[in-house]
């Protein structure tokens, strides 16, 4: 799921800086407008499922995006970007 990521990435309006194993996984940055002139720092934690950011006490504090494949943590404190309708909206 990193590397998928990885590789739309730039598509879904982000550039990868690093990648570690420690939490949070991955800084990027995020454009926050279409002509790429204003950018965010993120920090983004993967997980297969959104609620196993939960599972392995995470703070929400740490990270400022979780990536999945499933978004099934209705709660979660922490903004969510569901790969797999992400790539759907892409293919679309």
């Amino acid at each position: 799921m990193v590397f998928l990521f990885g590789v739309i990435a730039y598509e879904l309006g982000f550039i990868v800086e690093s990648v570690q194993q420690g939490f949070p996984d991955c800084e990027a940055k995020r454009a926050l407008d279409g002509s790429g002139g204003r950018w965010q720092r993120v920090r983004i934690e993967f997980e297969f499922e959104s609620r196993n950011f939960r599972d392995h006490a995470h703070q929400p504090e740490g990270a400022d995006l979780v990536v999945c494949w499933e978004h099934n943590w209705p709660g979660c404190p922490v903004e969510v970007l569901e790969l797999r309708t992400a790539i759907t909206k892409l293919q679309g």
